[in-house]
C-alpha cells in the first residue's frame, strides 16, 4: 500500500508552522551516554509552548482549514496531549473546540485543555471510546473532526520535527520514535528517509500497548480489546491504515519495552537531566537504556516527544530514591 502523505504535504506544513513555532533543541546527554554505553542525541519536544509535539500537526491541520475557508468549530478525541494541541491551535485562531477524552483521563491534561477554552466532553474508558463520542457529535453538531493521527495533515505536522533534525548541525546516524497511533513515527520517518535514508528509525512500543506490532506482523490494522500502560499517550488500540502504512514503508524496525522502562528512563530524566518528561516521551530513551546504543546506532536521537507529566508519576519516580 502505497502511503497518501507526500513530502510536498511535509513541506507545506514545514511552511505554514515555520510562522508560529521555533525548533526545539537537539542536545547531548552525558548522563543517557553513561546509562546506555554511547552518545545520545536528546530532541526535547517539552519545549513546545504546550510542552508536547501534538501541536505540530494540530496546529498544521488548523491553518490548513482556514487556508480551505471558514471553521465553525473543531472536535477531537484524545488522552490528553492531542486535546491541548487542537485546544491551543483553535483558540489562537478563535475557533470553538470541543475535545472528548476517557472519563478516567489524565486530569492535569484535562485542566489544560479546559484552560485552553475547550468544551470537554469525558465519556468512555479509553482513546476508542472517545473516538466513538466525537465522530457522534462531529455528525450531530456538524464540526470538522480533527483525528489524532488518521490525517494527512496531522501528520505531515508532526513530520516536521524530522526536518527540524535534518536542518540541525549535530551528526546522527538513527532516531527512535515513540508509537501510539503512529503519526509522529510515520511522519517523522517520511521526512528522514526521503532525504537521508542511511539514517536508520526505530518505533518504540509499550507491551501493553502494541497494536503497532501485532499489525505489521499481520500486514493489515489490528486492533487490541485493552491497553495496559502508564504512558497514556501511547495508549489507542489500534494505529490506522495512513499510518501502518508509512511505518511499513519507512520504518527500518520497532522495539517493544514495558513500564519499568519508562520509570527508569524518566528517573534519570529528572534527577540527572533535571528534565521533567511523561511516561510516553521518555519512551525513546528507555528503550536506548534497555538494549544499549549500540543495537542502533553510535549516535542516535531520543525523541523526547513530551513533558506533561501526571503528580501521581512524579511522585512514583521520586519515591524510587527512598
Amino acid at each position: 500500500m502505497e502511503a497518501d502523505v507526500r513530502l510536498s504535504d511535509v513541506l507545506a506544513a514545514q511552511a505554514r508552522l515555520a510562522r508560529y513555532l521555533v525548533p526545539t533543541p537537539l542536545q547531548p546527554s552525558v548522563a543517557a551516554r553513561e546509562a546506555v554505553g554511547g552518545d545520545v542525541l536528546l530532541k526535547l519536544e517539552m519545549f513546545q509552548p504546550i510542552r508536547v509535539f501534538k501541536i505540530r500537526g494540530a496546529l498544521n491541520r488548523i491553518l490548513h482549514l482556514r487556508e480551505e475557508g471558514h471553521v465553525d468549530g473543531v472536535i477531537t478525541a484524545s488522552a490528553g496531549n492531542h486535546g491541548m494541541a487542537v485546544a491551543y491551535a483553535a483558540d489562537r485562531f478563535g475557533i470553538p473546540a470541543t475535545v472528548c477524552v476517557p472519563a478516567n483521563g489524565n486530569q492535569a491534561k484535562v485542566r489544560a485543555i479546559r484552560r485552553l477554552g475547550a468544551r470537554i466532553v469525558a465519556e468512555g474508558e479509553d482513546f476508542q471510546a472517545a473516538t466513538d463520542n466525537a465522530d457522534r457529535i462531529a455528525r450531530d453538531e456538524h464540526l470538522t473532526f480533527v483525528h489524532a493521527y488518521d490525517d494527512v495533515d496531522v501528520v505531515a505536522g508532526q513530520a516536521t520535527l524530522g526536518m527540524e533534525l535534518l536542518l540541525q548541525p549535530q551528526p546522527f546516524d538513527a532516531v527512535l520514535v515513540p508509537i501510539g497511533g503512529g503519526g509522529l513515527l510515520g511522519g517523522v520517518s517520511l521526512a528522514l528517509k526521503r532525504h537521508r535514508p542511511e539514517v536508520k528509525v526505530y518505533g518504540v512500543a509499550m507491551s501493553g500497548a502494541d497494536s503497532m506490532v501485532r499489525s505489521l506482523a499481520a500486514g493489515r490494522v489490528v486492533a487490541l480489546d485493552q491497553v495496559r500502560t502508564i504512558a497514556d499517550g501511547l495508549s489507542p488500540r489500534r494505529p490506522s491504515e495512513l499510518t501502518l502504512a508509512l511505518v511499513r514503508q519507512y520504518v527500518d524496525d520497532v522495539v517493544v519495552i514495558d513500564d519499568e522502562d519508562l520509570y527508569a528512563a524518566l528517573h534519570l530524566l529528572l534527577f540527572e537531566e533535571h528534565l521533567v518528561v511523561e511516561p510516553s516521551g521518555a519512551a525513546s530513551l528507555a528503550a536506548l537504556m534497555r538494549f544499549g546504543a549500540a543495537r542502533f546506532g553510535e549516535r542516535p536521537v531520543a525523541v523526547l516527544s513530551g513533558g506533561f507529566c501526571a503528580d501521581e508519576i512524579v511522585r512514583r519516580v521520586v519515591q524510587m530514591d527512598q
